[in-house]
């Protein structure tokens, strides 16, 4: 069983959806701290134009499952001209529109982590990513950082964690190996976009699904 293991993002980039299809089950991280300057409420799409999450008193004190967020002050439609203004000519526009916009930006009282996981639902479920997603919570580990994700990892009897290719820095194979878990990192690939680090939104509707499919399983596990 293979097991990853992220923080709720705002349209994260293509490697953030790689790693949940390298993975048997993948668990939001829904109880670490609420960060205002994070991709939990930010990305970058076209012409370099910033998106933004609103929230409700959002705090670091907090974590992501109790900071709402703020649909005050027009920001779904807002939000949606934006794209319009950027995409309305694109082909894939009403489709993306219809399957991924539309069913989650609805104005009702949800939290962060929520609001994110809704998308990042929607999006795998675009893109044929068929791996088992579960909300966490604090009773799957009591523990932080490295002990904190091989407790999730064996809560679902796992014998192999996925971390994306960042946490080189952060977590040593040896440590996993000798709590019976093989660690390995994500590393993309070489892919066919103009910029494959950009919001997994911008993809979508800059491509058409299945190149966007062809390309997501272009990657490795070191």
């Amino acid at each position: 069983m293979k097991v990853g293991v992220m923080q709720p993002y705002f349209f994260p980039y293509l490697g953030y959806f790689q790693l949940i299809d390298s993975v048997d089950v993948y668990v939001n991280l829904d109880h670490v701290s609420f960060m205002k300057r994070s991709y939990m409420v930010r990305n970058t799409l076209k012409n370099d134009t910033k998106i933004n999450l609103n929230v409700y008193n959002g705090s670091q004190n907090k974590k992501c499952s109790e900071v709402i967020v703020n649909f005050e002050n027009d920001y779904i439609n807002k939000f949606k001209k934006t794209l319009f203004h950027l995409y309305g000519k694109n082909k894939n526009y009403e489709k993306v529109l219809t399957s991924i916009i539309n069913p989650s930006f609805v104005d009702k009282n949800i939290n962060v982590s929520s609001f994110n996981f809704s998308l990042i639902e929607s999006i795998c479920q675009y893109l044929n990513i068929e791996t088992k997603l579960i909300n966490s919570s604090e009773k799957l580990t009591t523990e932080k950082k490295g002990d904190g994700l091989i407790d999730i990892v064996k809560h679902f009897q796992g014998g192999v964690y996925i971390n994306a290719i960042g946490g080189t820095k952060l977590y040593d194979k040896e440590y996993f190996k000798n709590k019976s878990i093989d660690l390995f990192f994500l590393k993309m690939g070489v892919l066919n976009f103009e910029n494959p680090y950009s919001s997994i939104l911008d993809l979508l509707f800059m491509y058409e699904q299945d190149f966007i499919i062809n390309e997501l399983k272009k990657y490795s596990l070191v």
